[in-house]
């Protein structure tokens, strides 16, 4: 057994219970004697040995690590030893290292929620190196955190760069409890492995960057006891068509390249998630936690091809294992089951689209692209033959969904190409129109087509 005693961040954060067993130990091992948490041992005439001599014939921390736990387990010989780190205990690298091969009891200091010697109700400490390691980082800036290990420019300037993205590059750090702009984190004169980097909460009104966690607390607000009564007021029927209007408005957002407005209307898309999951905690029903469980369970689940032992090497291969570990987790039985799953809410093209996707892919499909253009020929043929109300509407059913095919034939998405359509017909429209001076019943049908064509020449200018 080998017991840690947490020093803390700053000195006099030893804890009695620390300071009772440094004293009663046979052996004391300090991870580093160049911070002022070593004052102690200066103060008490404690013997000990600092290890600081490791780190000077380390190549990077997993190697100061790993000779730091060889050396202690070297040095175990059954004696009473006590092994000293600065922080918290249970966030230093060595400890976690020399908890994977042998028993380790820590005493934690007095400092676990401070930052520059700041209290804070919630603290989150990380390694530099395990920081830029990271595919992503994003955490609640509702808490401070404590970036430890930042001992060079380089990585200093890595951090630096993820930190921006996360609160903006106007903001502040703490860099060994002196403030600083966030800007300058890698221009510093002096870094070491005893080099902190804090970031300290901000309110909600205070911040200039925002992430997931702030909006769902906003949502939290807007419909708490004192918050907006008409957030309050909704339910999930009374803003469900919001959801598929903001979606049409990121389409369009795509469509047109635009940006800005991708963000807004992204930003949108996701307050419709947020609102209702929001909704459905207050009932009961569900909570957020249990719509991003679900999102990111499935997205590994079917993704079988990265987290499972499927090959995919092609996007084709790809969404044929996705399809595969789809039809596996809905339990299809058959393809008319699949169909049968499709939304119903769906726009009428949009799931004419799906379907044919869906029955295409049993092999029940045209030889040739003329098979296709044959049948909308044929359909064109029943719809104009056709003499009653019923069958009117039923061949031009069938007509449309034959149109649909041949957008599908040539890798055309209907509705993306019928709201082109549309828009396209619309400008042109206003066109006619606003050189009628809003008197179109007045021209004749050869002044109209002229203007439709003087219009067709602007758009495409």
């Amino acid at each position: 057994m080998i017991t840690v005693a947490a020093l803390g961040c700053s000195k006099g954060q030893l804890t009695l219970a620390g300071a009772k067993a440094i004293a009663e130990a046979d052996k004391v091992f300090v991870k580093t004697a160049l911070t002022d948490t070593y004052e102690y041992f200066k103060e008490s005439g404690t013997q000990n040995v600092p290890l600081d001599f490791i780190y000077e014939n380390s190549q990077d921390f997993d190697d100061l690590d790993n000779k730091i736990v060889e050396y202690i387990k070297d040095s175990d010989t059954g004696e009473n030893i006590v092994y000293c780190v600065n922080g918290s205990g249970y966030d230093d690298r060595s400890v976690i290292a020399l908890s994977k091969v042998c028993d380790v009891k820590i005493i934690p200091s007095a400092s676990a929620g401070i930052v520059g010697n700041r209290p804070s109700v919630a603290h989150i400490t990380v390694s530099a190196y395990e920081l830029v390691g990271m595919r992503g980082f994003n955490y609640d800036t509702r808490f401070s955190l404590s970036i430890t290990d930042v001992d060079n420019a380089y990585i200093a300037a890595e951090v630096k760069l993820i930190l921006t993205n996360i609160l903006g590059d106007d903001e502040t750090a703490l860099f060994n409890n002196k403030e600083i702009p966030l800007f300058e984190l890698d221009r510093q004169q002096k870094y070491d492995y005893s080099t902190v980097v804090g970031i300290l909460p901000k309110t909600l009104s205070e911040k200039k960057r925002f992430n997931f966690s702030d909006l769902y607390e906003i949502m939290k607000i807007l419909r708490a006891e004192n918050g907006c009564q008409w957030d309050r007021a909704q339910t999930h029927q009374s803003i469900r068509e919001n959801a598929v209007e903001e979606a049409y408005e990121l389409v369009e957002a795509i469509n047109n390249d635009d940006l800005d407005n991708m963000i807004e209307e992204c930003g949108d898309l996701m307050l419709q998630s947020v609102f209702h999951c929001a909704i459905a905690e207050d009932g009961g029903e569900f909570n957020v936690e249990d719509v991003l469980s679900g999102i990111c369970r499935k997205l590994i689940d079917r993704h079988t091809h990265i987290f499972g032992d499927v090959v995919a090497n092609t996007p084709e291969e790809a969404l044929k294992a996705w399809d595969a570990a789809k039809a596996k987790e809905k339990k299809y039985t058959s393809v008319s089951d699949k169909i049968e799953k499709i939304a119903k809410s769906l726009p009428a093209l949009l799931k004419a689209y799906k379907t044919q996707k869906a029955v295409a892919k049993t092999g029940f499909e045209f030889e040739n692209f003329g098979q296709v253009t044959d049948k909308i020929e044929e359909e064109i043929s029943e719809f104009c033959n056709a003499t009653n109300a019923r069958e009117i509407e039923e061949e031009g059913g069938d007509l449309l969904f034959a149109a649909v095919n041949a957008l599908r034939w040539k890798g055309v998405d209907p509705e993306v190409a019928l709201a082109g359509a549309i828009k396209k017909f619309t400008e042109r429209f206003e066109y006619v129109e606003r050189h009628c001076d809003g008197d179109i019943k007045s021209k004749s049908a050869d002044e109209l087509d002229a203007l439709w064509e003087e219009a067709k020449i602007a758009q495409r200018n």
